[in-house]
C-alpha cells in the first residue's frame, strides 16, 4: 500500500494504492485523507476502464433528463435515489442556500424483505425507468 502526494504538507490530492492486501492500512489511509482534505485518488482498484466509461455515460444520460423526470426517483427515506440541486447543505451553520450540486444515491442492493432493508441507508436502490 503506497500513499503519495506532490506536497503532503499542503492540500494536495493523495493517491492511495489498493493493490496491497493490508485492508486495515487501506482503511486507515482513506480515513485520514477524508479527515485531512476530504479527497483522495484511488489507484489499482481493479475496476475496468470500460465499466467507468459505461457508468459515466449512464450518469450523463440521467442528469440530462428534465427535472420532472429526475424527480420521479426522488431520494427516499433510506437515502436512495435523486437529490435535486441545492437540496442539501454541507454546513447549514455557514450556508443560506443549499449546495450547488445534484446527486444520485445508490448502495449495496438489499431486497425489500431483507431484515436490514428498513435500516437507514439500506434497502433496495431506486432506478429510473428510462
Amino acid at each position: 500500500m503506497d500513499v503519495s502526494a506532490a506536497d503532503a504538507g499542503n492540500n494536495s490530492l493523495i493517491s492511495i494504492d489498493l493493490s496491497s492486501p493490508d485492508l486495515n492500512n487501506s482503511a486507515s489511509l482513506i480515513r485520514q485523507a477524508c479527515l485531512d482534505s476530504g479527497f483522495f485518488y484511488v489507484i489499482n482498484h481493479g475496476i475496468s476502464q470500460d465499466l467507468f466509461d459505461d457508468l459515466f455515460q449512464q450518469s450523463r444520460k440521467f442528469f440530462e433528463f428534465p427535472l420532472e423526470e429526475k424527480m420521479r426517483v426522488l431520494r427516499n427515506e433510506n437515502f436512495r435515489g435523486y437529490t435535486p440541486l441545492q437540496d442539501e447543505m454541507l454546513d447549514p451553520s455557514k450556508q443560506t442556500k443549499g449546495d450547488c450540486k445534484e446527486g444520485y444515491y445508490i448502495g449495496v442492493e438489499v431486497a425489500k424483505d431483507d431484515p436490514h432493508a428498513t435500516k437507514r441507508f439500506s434497502g433496495p436502490n431506486v432506478w429510473p425507468s428510462a
